[in-house]
């Protein structure tokens, strides 16, 4: 079966896509039936259809698709989740003639429907920006995050609703209708409720009922919100010069402090609590329009709720080690006598109790809450990641606002979108479409044979809606992530936006084929609620058939399902009392996949060299040998925001991200057969093309060129002799322009990638033995290593060995054969 195809289409990649008839069965192999789901995939063109085509089934409420049965030639159909059967109503062409509904033609196994209803409201773009700055060069990124604030503008719907608070010591919401730079200050120490910030702010409470607004509708009114409410939260066309005029005026918020002994008095928290609570006194309950809370952070909370670290410089930031302390801490320890300074474990318990308190509260408005940091230490992302992991929001984290990296990643962060039909829309509405979706929620159809167990992703689970009695039946009693529920709520998508879905195989009454459906209910950038439905057969096959039900395995979309499950386990928040340690994790890890061996290995017992996988099955071991090492499990010589950064960003990117992740790639240019042809131009081309090698350190060379992409970085690595040869300025010689040309394909590459990726990749370029070099050694697998050959030295001969005590991977799969061959 051809996986990228579906993917491609449907946006689905299935770790199995045959499965045994039997539960016993499915279980025996070890890897979850599951599905990497992305719901906005624009890698093919969706069809688009009218609202009258809709029809769902009258008992589970499944959509029609072309996997239906037909009754007979008659205007009846039988739906495959619930075997109800159900009428067809006519469809008709222009001309009248009837023909086929559109939903069940074979190729409209997603087909996107247009509802009829529109937002209430225009999204919401909310800006909360950090004034803490200190320093020439700090206060000179200020400037430059000023500016990158000003230019956002201009990317932003012209009706897009916006509003802005700046904390720093305090809390400043500014009124936007006023032009004398009119803010009202709450202090950063306190812990405001949704009374209190109404009270100050002289809010009454939400306006936005359905007769207000359907009064507001007849009435013509662009804003139905109240007048108090109009002067914080207002149309981009209507503020964009009061708002220009109050970023370019804002000034550093910092209070006299010993600079060598005291951090900045910062109050991140509670400036995030404000602008929610004062989100929720504007819209309610009413879940009318999806947008964005943009936080820009310049360093650690040290004030007020929230609080990360205290502001003494003495008191360390919280290690690993700190972190897992704190999880066996139940009760406050005594006062210490030592002279040295600890972390106090309770801040992170409270941090993270507030931080969730928080992210209920934007789920409830469908918002999300992106974080943009440019600090050179830690801000406190680790506390904070939930408020962004489940709505869905964007993380970008680099040293400095004045960073290429925090730049060009915001103007990134409002991309348009692409294609005819976006660009004859962007003409009549006057302004580009973004390329996101908003104020979203997904619900998982089940066939009788199949329970959903749970998601993990950038979501967060609702209840089971019990109008529709099916729902009950299609929910597995285990659960994986955010169970217990067939839907969840996402408050914001892109194109890259993946979510893992767990399902639990059942016996099967018949050995043909079982489905799952996938409804996305979305609102659209022109403000449109839109209907995805995605539609999904699985092959039943029988117990005995390993044949087909090894043609059916996608080894990449199981290698991604498994690490979302496994790092879900090293996640500590609020909720999951109980977590695990990356020792445990590799632990299973190193389980599972002797257990996937044993059962899909062909070996005689006793004798390792005898151990072989099939090719469906023979890259799987070698993915989970990177995972291991990869950042995601291996915490060793990461901070926990750096940890965080990595893991918030897995459990948002596709399938071909997230396994660049896990597995980097490497290119190689060498300069020995670099450009040896000149025999026409095609096959100078063809010489000139760089050669993806393995990610080992046999590929390593002196005459070669190597270029790592990791996703968060992009590494170019020179060998020696060209690094030589560079540095003596050959390349700057006419005689010697082949070599120029050699030194700048590397780069044309990178360049490439750069242009693409969101967020920006940190841009390493590097030579053999320089300090740099290390990004690239430590993601070789270490066949060569000084442990393999005491009596090699270093960087002598063709050989280059790396210095690291790391197990490589023939080591490690010699011992894995060993297991399982001595396995009576």
């Amino acid at each position: 079966m051809e996986f990228e195809k579906r993917e491609d289409k449907d946006g689905v990649r299935l770790s199995w896509s045959s499965v045994p008839k039997s539960r016993l069965q499915n279980k025996r192999n070890v890897i979850p039936l599951a599905a990497l789901y992305t719901p906005m995939n624009d890698k093919s063109e969706t069809e688009v259809v009218d609202k009258s085509f809709l029809v769902s089934c009258r008992t589970c409420r499944s959509i029609i698709n072309p996997y239906v049965q037909i009754v007979n030639n008659t205007q009846l159909w039988n739906c495959q989740f619930c075997g109800t059967s159900n009428q067809l109503p006519p469809t008709f062409n222009a001309q009248g003639e009837p023909v086929l509904h559109p939903s069940l033609n074979p190729g409209s196994t997603t087909i996107e429907y247009q509802t009829g209803r529109h937002s209430s409201l225009p999204p919401v773009f909310f800006y909360v920006v950090d004034t803490c700055f200190e320093g020439d060069d700090v206060e000179s990124a200020f400037e430059q995050l000023k500016e990158s604030l000003i230019i956002s503008l201009s990317l932003l719907p012209e009706d897009a609703l916006v509003g802005l608070i700046t904390f720093g010591k305090h809390v400043s919401v500014h009124d936007l209708t006023s032009n004398d730079n009119i803010s009202h200050t709450f202090s950063g120490s306190k812990t405001y409720t949704l009374e209190k910030v109404q009270s100050s702010l002289g809010i009454l409470g939400s306006e936005l009922s359905a007769a207000g607004l359907k009064h507001a509708t007849q009435n013509g009114s662009q804003l139905p919100i109240g007048n108090a409410a109009r002067r914080f939260v207002q149309p981009l066309n209507l503020v964009e010069y009061q708002l220009t005029s109050i970023l370019e005026n804002l000034v550093c918020n910092s209070f006299p402090r010993n600079n060598f002994s005291e951090r900045p008095e910062r109050c991140t928290g509670s400036a995030i609590n404000v602008a929610a609570l004062l989100l929720k006194s504007i819209f309610g309950d009413a879940h009318l329009t999806g947008g964005h809370l943009m936080v820009f952070m310049s360093g650690v909370c040290t004030l007020g709720p929230g609080k990360v670290v205290d502001k003494h410089l003495k008191t360390p930031l919280r290690s690993h080690h700190d972190i897992i302390k704190s999880q066996s801490v139940s009760i406050p320890s005594a006062t210490s006598t030592s002279k040295i300074s600890k972390f106090d474990v309770s801040l992170l318990k409270e941090c993270k109790m507030f931080y969730h308190g928080i992210t209920k509260l934007l789920i409830g408005l469908g918002l999300s809450c992106d974080l943009f940091i440019g600090s050179y230490d830690q801000v406190g992302l680790f506390e904070m990641d939930e408020v962004c992991y489940k709505t869905g929001g964007a993380v970008v984290m680099s040293d400095s606002f004045a960073t290429a990296i925090f730049k060009q990643s915001f103007i990134k962060f409002f991309k348009k979108k692409e294609g005819e039909q976006e660009q004859e829309q962007e003409q009549e509405q006057g302004f580009g479409l973004l390329d996101m979706a908003f104020n979203a929620t997904l619900e998982v159809k089940a066939a009788t044979d199949i329970k959903v167990e749970g998601l993990i992703g950038q979501a967060t689970s609702l209840p089971i809606n019990k109008t529709t009695p099916a729902n009950a039946r299609m929910v597995a009693e285990t659960d994986v992530g955010e169970g217990k529920t067939n839907s969840w709520k996402l408050c914001s998508l892109n194109p890259k936006s993946t979510f893992a879905i767990y399902l639990d195989k059942l016996d099967s009454m018949t050995t043909q084929t079982t489905y799952i459906q996938f409804l996305l209910h979305y609102q659209h950038p022109t403000g449109e609620i839109r209907l995805r439905v995605t539609t999904v057969p699985i092959n039943v096959l029988p117990d005995s058939d390993n044949v087909n039900l090894e043609f059916g395995f996608d080894q990449e979309a199981a290698l991604v399902l498994v690490a979302r499950k496994a790092i879900e386990k090293l996640r500590i928040d609020s909720i999951h009392k109980k977590f695990a340690t990356s020792a445990a994790i590799i632990k299973e890890l190193d389980e599972e996949m002797i257990s996937f061996c044993s059962r899909f290995g062909v070996f005689t017992q006793g004798m390792p060299d005898s151990f072989r996988l099939s090719s469906a099955y023979s890259l799987f071991p070698q993915f989970i040998y990177h995972l291991r090492r990869s950042p995601f499990i291996n915490v060793f010589n990461s901070s926990p925001d750096e940890t965080s950064y990595v893991r918030t960003l897995f459990m948002h990117e596709d399938l071909a991200n997230s396994l660049l992740m896990i597995q980097p790639s490497l290119l190689s240019y060498d300069i020995n057969t670099w450009g040896s042809s000149t025999d026409g131009n095609d096959l100078l081309e063809q010489e000139q093309e760089p050669e993806p090698v393995l990610l080992d350190s046999a590929s390593l060379g002196h005459s070669k060129i190597l270029l790592l992409d990791t996703f968060f970085h992009i590494l170019i690595h020179h060998g020696s002799q060209v690094a030589d040869w560079r540095n003596a300025g050959y390349h700057e010689q006419e005689e010697y322009a082949h070599f120029r040309d050699f030194l700048e394909a590397p780069k044309r590459e990178a360049l490439e990638i750069l242009s693409e990726r969101f967020p920006l990749p940190r841009f390493i370029n590097c030579d053999e033995g320089g300090s740099q070099a290390r990004f690239l050694m430590a993601k070789l697998n270490p066949s060569t290593s000084y442990a393999t050959n005491v009596n090699h030295f270093y960087g002598t001969g063709d050989r280059m060995d790396v210095f690291t005590d790391d197990v490589s991977l023939q080591l490690y799969m010699d011992h894995v054969q060993r297991i399982i061959t001595s396995k009576k």
